[in-house]
Protein backbone atom coordinates (compact mmCIF):
# COMPACT_ATOMS: atom_id res chain seq x y z
CA UNK A 1 0.00 0.00 0.00
CA UNK A 2 1.40 3.43 -0.88
CA UNK A 3 0.89 6.37 1.46
CA UNK A 4 -1.98 7.94 -0.50
CA UNK A 5 -3.95 4.71 -0.26
CA UNK A 6 -3.67 4.84 3.53
CA UNK A 7 -6.62 6.70 5.14
CA UNK A 8 -4.42 7.35 8.20
CA UNK A 9 -2.22 9.54 5.97
CA UNK A 10 -4.73 10.83 3.39
CA UNK A 11 -8.09 11.27 5.10
CA UNK A 12 -11.38 10.81 3.30
CA UNK A 13 -12.09 14.53 3.81
CA UNK A 14 -8.89 15.59 2.05
CA UNK A 15 -9.41 12.95 -0.64
CA UNK A 16 -12.87 14.44 -1.26
CA UNK A 17 -11.29 17.89 -1.62
CA UNK A 18 -8.73 16.48 -4.08
CA UNK A 19 -11.66 15.08 -6.08
CA UNK A 20 -13.29 18.51 -6.17
CA UNK A 21 -10.05 20.16 -7.28
CA UNK A 22 -9.46 17.61 -10.05
CA UNK A 23 -13.06 18.02 -11.18
CA UNK A 24 -12.80 21.82 -11.35
CA UNK A 25 -9.23 22.05 -12.61
CA UNK A 26 -7.79 18.84 -14.09
CA UNK A 27 -4.48 20.61 -14.88
CA UNK A 28 -3.75 21.39 -11.22
CA UNK A 29 -0.47 19.99 -9.91
CA UNK A 30 -0.36 18.80 -6.29
CA UNK A 31 2.77 19.52 -4.28
CA UNK A 32 3.85 19.73 -0.68
CA UNK A 33 3.08 16.82 1.62
CA UNK A 34 0.86 15.14 -0.98
CA UNK A 35 3.73 14.87 -3.48
CA UNK A 36 6.27 13.91 -0.81
CA UNK A 37 3.98 11.24 0.67
CA UNK A 38 3.20 9.90 -2.81
CA UNK A 39 6.87 9.11 -3.48
CA UNK A 40 7.55 7.89 0.06
CA UNK A 41 9.75 10.76 1.23
CA UNK A 42 7.22 11.55 3.95
CA UNK A 43 5.11 9.19 5.97
CA UNK A 44 2.78 11.46 7.91
CA UNK A 45 -0.81 12.62 7.96
CA UNK A 46 -1.62 15.23 5.33
CA UNK A 47 -3.29 18.27 6.89
CA UNK A 48 -3.77 20.58 3.91
CA UNK A 49 -3.40 20.78 0.15
CA UNK A 50 -0.81 22.71 -1.84
CA UNK A 51 -1.80 23.02 -5.47
CA UNK A 52 0.12 24.72 -8.26
CA UNK A 53 -1.08 26.55 -11.35
CA UNK A 54 0.59 28.37 -14.23
CA UNK A 55 1.24 31.96 -13.19
CA UNK A 56 -0.98 33.17 -16.06
CA UNK A 57 -4.03 31.15 -14.95
CA UNK A 58 -7.05 32.90 -13.48
CA UNK A 59 -8.06 30.86 -10.45
CA UNK A 60 -11.68 31.80 -10.95
CA UNK A 61 -11.67 30.06 -14.34
CA UNK A 62 -14.07 27.10 -14.37
CA UNK A 63 -15.21 28.06 -10.88
CA UNK A 64 -12.06 26.78 -9.15
CA UNK A 65 -12.39 29.56 -6.62
CA UNK A 66 -16.10 29.93 -6.20
CA UNK A 67 -16.39 30.96 -2.59
CA UNK A 68 -19.59 32.57 -1.32
CA UNK A 69 -18.97 35.84 0.53
CA UNK A 70 -20.19 34.22 3.75
CA UNK A 71 -17.21 31.83 3.58
CA UNK A 72 -14.51 34.48 3.10
CA UNK A 73 -13.32 34.20 6.70
CA UNK A 74 -10.59 31.79 5.68
CA UNK A 75 -9.88 33.39 2.30
CA UNK A 76 -6.51 35.04 1.79
CA UNK A 77 -4.61 36.38 -1.16
CA UNK A 78 -1.02 37.54 -0.89
CA UNK A 79 2.44 37.04 -2.26
CA UNK A 80 5.23 34.93 -0.84
CA UNK A 81 8.87 34.81 -1.82
CA UNK A 82 10.11 31.56 -3.31
CA UNK A 83 13.61 30.16 -2.74
CA UNK A 84 14.94 32.20 -5.69
CA UNK A 85 13.66 35.47 -4.27
CA UNK A 86 10.80 35.68 -6.80
CA UNK A 87 7.36 36.79 -5.66
CA UNK A 88 4.70 34.10 -6.05
CA UNK A 89 0.97 34.76 -5.79
CA UNK A 90 -0.64 32.59 -3.12
CA UNK A 91 -4.36 32.22 -2.57
CA UNK A 92 -5.71 30.41 0.46
CA UNK A 93 -9.24 29.11 0.75
CA UNK A 94 -11.22 26.04 1.73
CA UNK A 95 -12.53 23.42 -0.64
CA UNK A 96 -14.74 20.71 0.81
CA UNK A 97 -13.75 21.82 4.31
CA UNK A 98 -9.99 21.42 3.64
CA UNK A 99 -7.47 24.25 3.77
CA UNK A 100 -5.98 24.73 0.29
CA UNK A 101 -3.13 26.98 -0.80
CA UNK A 102 -3.06 27.71 -4.51
CA UNK A 103 0.26 28.96 -5.89
CA UNK A 104 0.68 30.60 -9.28
CA UNK A 105 4.16 29.64 -10.45
CA UNK A 106 6.43 29.74 -13.48
CA UNK A 107 5.67 26.84 -15.87
CA UNK A 108 9.03 25.22 -15.01
CA UNK A 109 7.76 24.61 -11.49
CA UNK A 110 4.80 22.70 -12.91
CA UNK A 111 7.02 19.76 -13.85
CA UNK A 112 5.09 16.75 -12.66
CA UNK A 113 4.50 13.04 -12.80
CA UNK A 114 1.20 11.22 -12.94
CA UNK A 115 0.70 9.30 -9.73
CA UNK A 116 -1.93 6.57 -9.54
CA UNK A 117 -3.47 5.07 -6.43
CA UNK A 118 -6.63 3.24 -5.46
CA UNK A 119 -8.97 4.19 -2.64
CA UNK A 120 -12.35 2.60 -2.03
CA UNK A 121 -12.03 0.70 -5.34
CA UNK A 122 -11.67 3.99 -7.26
CA UNK A 123 -8.55 4.67 -9.32
CA UNK A 124 -7.15 8.17 -8.82
CA UNK A 125 -4.67 9.77 -11.18
CA UNK A 126 -3.20 13.01 -9.89
CA UNK A 127 -0.39 15.22 -11.07
CA UNK A 128 2.31 15.51 -8.43
CA UNK A 129 4.92 18.21 -8.57
CA UNK A 130 8.55 17.28 -9.20
CA UNK A 131 9.63 16.53 -5.64
CA UNK A 132 12.79 18.60 -6.03
CA UNK A 133 10.56 21.69 -5.94
CA UNK A 134 8.59 20.32 -2.96
CA UNK A 135 11.82 19.63 -1.04
CA UNK A 136 13.20 23.08 -1.89
CA UNK A 137 9.99 24.69 -0.60
CA UNK A 138 10.22 22.69 2.65
CA UNK A 139 13.82 23.88 3.08
CA UNK A 140 12.80 27.50 2.38
CA UNK A 141 10.15 27.27 5.13
CA UNK A 142 12.38 25.27 7.50
CA UNK A 143 12.37 27.83 10.31
CA UNK A 144 8.81 29.08 9.83
CA UNK A 145 6.92 26.04 11.13
CA UNK A 146 8.01 23.05 13.16
CA UNK A 147 6.34 20.62 10.74
CA UNK A 148 8.67 21.83 7.96
CA UNK A 149 11.72 21.26 10.18
CA UNK A 150 10.53 17.75 11.01
CA UNK A 151 9.79 17.00 7.34
CA UNK A 152 13.20 18.22 6.12
CA UNK A 153 15.01 16.27 8.85
CA UNK A 154 13.04 13.12 7.93
CA UNK A 155 13.76 13.55 4.21
CA UNK A 156 17.48 14.08 4.94
CA UNK A 157 17.59 10.89 7.03
CA UNK A 158 15.94 8.89 4.23
CA UNK A 159 18.24 10.28 1.56
CA UNK A 160 21.32 9.70 3.73
CA UNK A 161 20.31 6.04 4.12
CA UNK A 162 20.02 5.72 0.32
CA UNK A 163 23.23 7.54 -0.54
Amino acid sequence: MNNLENPEILSDEILHSIDLIIDRCPHAVFGGSIALNAVGLLNRKISDIDVFFDENTALTKHGFINIPETEWKGFLSDTVTDMNGKLVHRTGFKIGGTKVCGFKVHPEELQHSIFKFIRNTKLYEIKIQNVNFAIAAKIAYYYKKEKHEIDVDHINELLNDIF
